[in-house]
């Protein structure tokens, strides 16, 4: 078991008290109208207490509401929120507050937490250490997108078997999350193929940015049709006759406008380069930020078999990467004012020859013949800038697409070595689906679910399933089905050992039918799996009165919500 208790103070004095136990712990209602009452505002509290930002405790999620009174109190300071656990024979005591704070432009929430004897000023230090207590990354995957796969508070997606996040997460991010879940030893590679993708995508969003709806070649068809233009109107220079002592005149604009376009073309490309390098620098810093420190202390640890006298700490490590990262943010930034000190530089040797090609054109343009040569010299020079134009689009092109084919072979590669693994993941997930088969069967008679994980015939991307999910109809049957994966994750754990939580708090059971949620309430007890539920004792209808006397842990009504508050 994991939970043990869930302790609310308000000045010191306990308002609410919840003793959880193994099997299914049932939040629910003693009077007709269970509505309003603080149910799943249990829960609520709960994932307050793992982590969330607590906002939920007052302002509905779903009805956008907000009860100014609960918020009032809870962000007094006045409130303590006290959970106990045990996780792998330890035990832990988490204590949560929230205070409102008045500064001299705005109001600020506050939030003060503490792991035992250790104390955290912001939200971010405290899931920071109680990330790997649960066995939680805090970087890739994130805590939450783990935490809420435990967690299933979110009406849009209580029902969803696999996709339990927001609309906005991908595939290849379901993908990662559910690596990570199932102890897939290749999960670092697969992490890194994923960003090499995500990399890749943005590369090719940026030249089709660059390409505007055309093709490279209509850019390199351009550049052709330009440089023949340029010809055309070169021989048209030739032919002009000038007089001789316009000659030398003449010779010295042209040679001035060839040095403005190549200017301007290098100052174009200078720019470009800069913008480029900023980019990658915002990437560096981000990973500077979200430091995966989980990986950092396994190859640490490593290190530590194979160097018994190893004198670096773990947090030496961890500077040292950010020391990596901090001289390439520095070696970027170099090479931006290097860059910016070239157009400087070039801009001011621009602004030069624009003035000289100025003085000459006055001087030339006095002889009435020469306003035909002055026109072709006009057409070259917007010619050659123009070209200067399609030629940087065409040359970022290429580089991008050497960088998107660099990266395909490092995709390649990494998919190529996960392939053979795959079986160890394969072997993981056959103990998951050996509880989901018992579990679905269980509630669905004729069929059972099944996780399923391979890979792709053509590029050997990693792919995972669920077997039958198509079968899963009826308006209360894809919240059971949820419902039975979770529990059957919680076994998952509990057989593999591995470092995750052995609980699933559930909230929005309304929406499953009530035979099918009996039968999983059934199942939790008889296989000791810790269930904690919100859930109107209409839909306990299929349970005798005995087991909902039972089993629920806390019960409402009107006269007694949560925070005892009207």
């Amino acid at each position: 078991m994991q939970l043990i208790n869930l302790k609310v103070f308000c000045d010191e004095i306990i308002v609410r008290e919840i003793q959880f136990k193994d099997g299914i712990n049932i939040i629910t209602n003693s009077e007709d109208d269970g509505n309003q009452i603080g149910k799943s505002t249990a829960l609520r509290v709960l994932n307050f207490c793992l982590g969330s930002d607590g906002k939920s405790i007052w302002h509905d999620p779903e009805s956008r509401t907000k009860n100014e009174a609960i918020e009032d109190v809870v962000t007094s300071g006045r409130v303590l929120f006290s959970l106990d656990m045990r996780i792998n024979k330890k035990n832990y005591r988490i204590n949560r507050r929230i205070h409102k704070v008045q500064q001299k432009t705005r109001t600020v929430q506050k939030i003060y937490s503490s792991i035992n004897d250790d104390e955290f000023d912001t939200n971010e230090k405290f899931k920071a250490a109680l990330a790997p207590i649960l066995g939680f990354s805090i970087a890739n995957p994130t805590y939450s997108s783990i935490k809420n796969r435990f967690v299933r508070l979110d009406k849009k997606t209580a029902s969803n078997i696999y996709r339990y996040l927001n609309s906005n997460t991908s595939d290849q991010q379901y993908i990662l999350y559910y690596s990570y879940l199932f102890g897939f030893l290749g999960h670092n590679d697969l992490s890194s193929e994923i960003q090499f993708g995500e990399e890749r995508n943005q590369r090719n969003d940026r030249i089709s940015m660059l390409l505007n709806g055309r093709t490279e070649q209509d850019y390199k068809d351009k550049l052709k049709s330009i440089d023949d233009e340029i010809e055309i109107l070169k021989n048209k220079e030739e032919l002009f006759d000038f007089k001789d002592s316009q000659n030398k005149g003449v010779e010295k604009l042209k040679k001035t406008r060839e040095e403005i376009a190549q200017l301007t073309s290098e100052i174009s490309k200078l720019n470009i380069r800069v913008s480029y390098s900023q980019r990658t620098i915002n990437g560096y810093e981000e990973k500077k930020s979200n430091i995966n420190t989980n990986l950092i202390e396994k190859i640490y640890k490593e290190a530590r078999l194979l160097l018994p006298d190893l004198k670096k700490t773990l947090e030496d490590t961890i500077e040292f990467h950010k020391q990596v990262v901090s001289k390439k943010v520095n070696y970027l930034n170099d090479k931006i004012s290097d860059y910016k000190l070239s157009v400087v530089d070039m801009e001011n040797r621009l602004n030069g020859l624009l003035d000289e090609e100025k003085n000459l054109f006055s001087a030339l343009v006095g002889e009435s013949h020469l306003s035909g040569f002055v026109v072709i010299e006009k057409e070259i020079q917007d010619k050659r800038e123009e070209r200067g134009r399609t030629s940087v689009v065409v040359d970022e092109v290429q580089h991008e697409s050497s960088e998107i084919s660099k990266l395909d072979i490092n995709i390649q590669k990494l998919r190529e070595k996960n392939k053979l693994q795959i079986l160890q993941l394969s072997q993981h997930i056959e103990v998951f689906n050996k509880h989901l088969k018992s579990f679905s069967r269980a509630i669905f008679k004729d069929f059972s679910l099944s996780f399923n994980v391979g890979t792709k015939s053509d590029t050997n991307e990693i792919e995972f399933s669920i077997v039958n999910q198509e079968r899963v109809s009826g308006d209360g049957a894809p919240r059971a089905a949820a419902l039975a994966f979770d529990m059957a994750f919680v076994e998952f754990v509990k057989e593999t050992g591995a470092s995750f939580p052995e609980f699933t708090i559930q909230d929005y059971l309304e929406a499953s039918d009530q035979d099918k949620l009996a039968t999983l309430a059934c199942l939790a007890n008889e296989n000791k799996v810790q269930v904690i539920v919100s859930v109107l004792k209409d839909k306990l209808a299929s349970l005798s009165q005995e087991f909902i006397d039972e089993n629920s842990v806390l019960t409402l009504k009107k006269s007694d919500k949560f925070f005892k508050i009207d």
